[in-house]
Formats: C-alpha cells, structure tokens, sequence
C-alpha cells in the first residue's frame, strides 16, 4: 500500500499534459502537391514520415515520465514495507487516555475499545531492545514489557479519573530524555478533550498523536450540594445541570434508594429538588440523569442528615428581629420550643449563640463570663464603618455590616480558620472575624438590627438565623468534596473512614487517599460516631466532550506534535522505522529520463540535418 506524505502536490500531474498539448499545437501538416516529377519521392517520404512519428512519441512519453516522476517525489510516497522494518532501539511512552470521558460512545462504539485496540497495535511492534512506560488515566508512567502492557491493555475500562493530558505528556518527555537512548517518541491515544489541555513549556520530544473523536453534545451532573445542611425533616438538594445539549433532561432525586423528587431542566441550569426526610439518621442521595452518551457523568452522590428540630429561646437581649425570625423558623418545622439553644447577649446556656449586649457598658461583664468558661475570644472595641460579609453565611455573603464589636482572641486562643480546639472563624466583616464557634458557642460581632447591619430587611435574615441555630445545635455536619482516585485532608475530629473492606483509620498527616469509585463514605468520630461523609464525585471538566483544535495543541506543547490516522501513525512509529520513501527513486528516474531525454532528442535533431543534407 502505497501512501503520501505530501498529497497535495500530486496536483502537479496536472502538468503532465503539457508535453502533448504542445505536441498537438506544433504539429504541422503542409499542403499536398502532385507533380510527376517528385511521385517516385511518395514512398520514401513515407516510410520517413512513420520513423519521425516514432520519434516524437518517444520525446512525449519521455518528457511526460519526466514531469510525472519529479511530481510523484515532491509528494513524497511512502510504502510499507512487509518483511524487515527494523528499528533502533526506543525509548517509548504510550499514554492511554482511559479517563472518564473515554466511556463516551461514537458510532455505536465506546471511545475506550477504540483506545485500547489501537494500543495493542502499537505494541505488536515494540521491540525486545526498546524501553516501554505505560501512562494511564491516573498520569503515572509504568516501565512494562510489552507483554505486560498487552495484558493491561486488553479490556481496558474507562477510569472515573481526570487525566492532565499536558502534564501527562511533559511527563513523559522527562522521561524519555533521562533514558539515555537516542530514539524517543511519545504515542498519545486520546479523545483529546479541549477541558484536558494544560499549557506550559514545549515538550521537545516527539509525540504521535491519534484520537477516534468524541460526540459533540453530551449532558452532565456538574455539582449539587445540600441545602440546609441537615434536614429536620425536610430540605432540597441543588443540582446544576452542565453539557452542550440544548434539549431539555429529567432529573431525579433518590434518597436511601427510594424517588423522592423529580424536575426538567436545561444545560446550565441550577435545579432545586425538594424532599422530606424519614427517620433522623445519615441517608444516601443521588440525584440522576437520564442515560446519555456518557454515562459516567450522569449521577451526582450526596450525604443526607436527618434530624429532629432544634429546641431554641430567644430571649429579650437577642433583639425583636431574631424574635421573629424564631418564629418563622418554628411554624416551618425548622426550629422547636425548647432551651437547648439560647440566643441572647449574655452566656445564657451550654448552647449559646451569643450577640453584643445593647448596653455597651455590659461588654466588660460578657468578657468575664467569656473567660469564665475558658472561651479565649473577647468583645473588644465598637466600630463604625460599612463592611461586607463573606464566608460561611449562606445567602448572607455580601450583605452589609455597618457597626460591629471588634471579635479578637487572647494569645492562647485560635485566629485561624479551623484549629485543634474547636475554634473557627465562620465569617468575616471585610478581613476581621464577625461570626466565630468556639465549641458549643457562637459569637457574633454585630446585633441583629437595622442600625447595626442590613441583614434584618433583606430575606437572607431568616437562613442565617437558621443556619446558625441548626449548626449550633446539631454540630457541623463535615462534608469533604473529592474527585476519584484523588488524595484530601480530612478535618480535625475524623478518626477513620469507612469503606466497604472496614474502617480504614486516618494518618497523623490526616491526609487520606480517595477511593477510586465514586460514592459517599462515610467518617467516623472519635467517639465512634459517623460526623460526616467524604463525597466522591466525577471531574466536571470530564463532561465537556468538545475537541482541542489542533492550533490550541500545538501552542499547548509545541510543534513536534503530529495528529495521524492509523495507516499514518503505523508509518510514523519508531520514526518511521518498516517503511520506505520513494521520493529518492524517483527522483533519480527523473534524473535518467532527462538524460534520456536529452540524448534522444541531439540524435534526432543529427539525424534530421544529415537528411538535409543529403537531400
């Protein structure tokens, strides 16, 4: 089989036309005139007629081979070559891109079994001599045999990670470098994801590139969340929907296994699914698409936790405002009657959302109570100004703060967002603490009144006010987002993790390697209590199937990129090592047909004037 490195030149055969169009506009045929003295000349004339015809179809079939072969080398053939093909010794890196969007089905065909086939092509030619590294989806390059990379490649499934494609790539090209061999070459088998492409420094390394191409509309989960944190019994799970789909999707929410909620929406569209919980305890939640080409991204894992109603007071030092949004809380279901919680300006319970007294002179009596309990954060001086909210405030975030008691703790207290004592800044009023738990206690650095912040007239009043009796009351509710096969930091009071084998207990470093399959596990406290869960969720990047374009590629990773077919990256393996070019035979025909050419036509033109002359 014969193939063309540079197939638009054989638009020059065009000019192998030239040699007998001139040939026809030059031939002349003169004029017939019989006279007796020259009839005796008609057979002579004949038989020289039938020689100079033979001659000039020689000079065309000559100059037209000539025009032909130096067109056929400009295009550069290349044959395969189906004994021999040896090559030098390799150091070679095939990086397999099993990531999540692999799953993908073009054509009726998963892109994956199209990945995988194309590998083992690949390492039916390797070579005992050359040095193999296979790259997978998690970005780690393995020296193999290319038996062993065979067997691994040999039912490949899609992986639920995200693959870095230029990081994977520099990768690669580092290692090829330190090999010491001479010959080095990248093969990248992917779909080539646009969301996968990382920029950075030219690879320098020569990488083949091969993709079987990805659909071009697909829908996905790209997050969801719970709102509010616990359900007592009732609440929503928000889902936003992503993809380039422009038809409508379902979305349905199970908890504990069973429908509870369904809803249409549109790609980019943020979807509130309501639900009622069962009995208080930790449930499972799935919020689900209908299946597409891409099923890896069409469902969304969650954890769900039930519990009954705070039992909150407030008393006459919390303010009117506070007052009434109990209220509103309570006949929604959200709060009950009871003195579990406290809200007031003074430490009036164990559980204690504490405000500024009204009465600047009571501060200095809320600090000693403060340092009576052993709570290290005090009440300092009164400040007048316009800040904005931000942090863990719900819908509050960005709301404004006109005056505020500077919240500082004593040196032996925490500044820091979360440490080891129960200590968190929730909140902040521009850079400075405003909301702040110290175990069961809540300080907050403003009251709850319009002259103090903006927050009573706006309708994010009531979720802070929920959310900061319902945290207060049931404890944090710790939640840890994780991606497949990643590795996250879980927070202080997480003893363990469970997992379907047991409890796999948590490093001094507290740093915890994410499962590979997505799901929510659940963590373990101290005490032996579940406190939490860890979330493991799909990459939303690996929901945008649309292609790198070629240009972004080569700006990615410079220019010794090729994208070739299978018949090209076949030829262009080990350095196209098992083929042969013939643009050098050709051109050296054309070299012997000129001189053919030119001999031809110097004996011709002799022999025509040694007719002359004779005549």
């Amino acid at each position: 089989m014969i193939a063309f490195l540079q197939p638009l030149a054989l638009l020059g055969l065009s000019a192998a036309a030239i040699p007998a169009i001139l040939h026809l506009l030059t031939r002349r045929v003169p004029p017939t005139v019989s006279f007796p003295a020259v009839r005796y000349l008609a057979e002579t004339e004949r038989q020289q007629s039938r020689r100079l015809k033979l001659r000039h179809l020689i000079l065309l079939v000559l100059r037209t081979a000539l025009i032909a072969s130096l067109v056929l080398a400009a295009a550069r053939p290349v044959v395969r070559l189906k004994v021999g093909g040896a090559h030098a010794p390799t150091a070679l890196v095939l990086v397999v891109d099993n990531s999540a969007s692999s799953g993908a089905v073009v054509g009726g065909r998963r892109v994956v079994d199209a990945l995988g086939e194309q590998a083992l092509a690949v390492l039916a030619r390797v070579s005992d001599a050359d040095r193999l590294w296979l790259m997978l989806a998690d970005g780690l390059p393995r020296p193999v045999t290319a038996a062993a990379a065979r067997a691994e490649v040999h039912g490949l499934a899609p992986s639920p990670r995200r693959l870095d494609l230029g990081r994977a790539i520099r990768t690669a090209a580092a290692l090829v470098k330190s090999s010491g061999l001479l010959q080095q070459e990248i093969v990248v088998l992917s779909d080539w994801q646009r969301s996968a492409l990382s920029g950075g420094e030219p690879v320098g390394v020569r990488v083949l590139a091969w993709t079987p191409g990805l659909v071009a509309e697909n829908r996905g989960i790209d997050s969801a969340w719970v709102e509010p944190e616990r359900w007592s019994p009732a609440g929503a799970v928000v889902a936003v929907l992503g993809g380039s789909s422009r038809s409508p999707a379902a979305l349905r929410l199970a908890l504990g296994g069973r429908e509870v909620s369904r809803a249409v929406a549109f790609p980019g569209d943020r979807v509130v699914l309501g639900a009622r919980g069962g009995r208080p305890g930790w449930y499972v939640a799935r919020v689900s698409l209908d299946p597409d080409e891409l099923r890896a991204d069409d469902d969304w894992l969650l954890a769900v936790r039930v519990s009954q109603p705070a039992a909150v007071w407030a008393e006459p030092g919390a303010g009117r405002y506070v007052a009434q949004a109990l209220l509103v809380l309570q006949e929604g279901g959200r709060v009950a009657s009871g003195r579990s919680v406290v809200l007031s300006d003074r430490l009036a319970g164990v559980k204690s959302v504490v405000f500024p007294p009204a009465d600047a002179a009571e501060v200095g009596s809320l600090n000693r109570a403060l340092a009576a309990r052993g709570i290290d954060w005090r009440f300092r001086e009164r400040l007048d100004g316009e800040w904005r909210l931000n942090g863990d405030v719900g819908p509050a975030a960005g709301e404004t703060v006109r005056r505020r008691y500077r919240l500082e703790a004593d040196a032996a207290g925490g500044t820091s967002s979360e440490d080891p004592h129960g200590q968190a800044v929730l909140a902040r009023a521009g850079d400075e603490p405003w909301l702040v738990r110290i175990g069961e206690v809540l300080l907050v650095g403003s009251r709850l009144e319009e002259n103090w912040t903006s927050l009573p007239l706006t309708a994010s009043f009531v979720p802070l006010v929920d959310l900061m009796v319902n945290r207060l009351a049931a404890g944090e509710v710790v939640r840890v987002p994780a991606q497949p096969g990643g590795v996250v930091e879980l927070p202080v009071g997480v003893s363990g993790v469970w997992l379907p084998e047991g409890v796999v207990p948590v490093g001094e470093d507290r740093r915890f390697g994410v499962p590979r399959q997505p799901g929510v596990y659940f963590l373990r406290g101290a005490a032996g209590d579940t406190v939490g869960a860890l979330e493991v969720n799909h990459d939303a990047r690996e929901s945008r199937l649309e292609e790198a374009d070629r240009r972004l590629v080569l700006a990615a990773l410079g220019p010794e990129v090729q994208f070739l077919d299978r018949n090209g990256l076949d030829r262009e393996l080990f350095g196209g090592a098992g083929r042969a070019e013939l643009s050098g035979a050709l051109l050296w025909a054309a070299l012997a047909l000129a001189g053919l050419e030119l001999g031809f036509a110097s004996w011709q033109a002799r022999r025509s004037r040694a007719v002359v002359e004779v005549a």
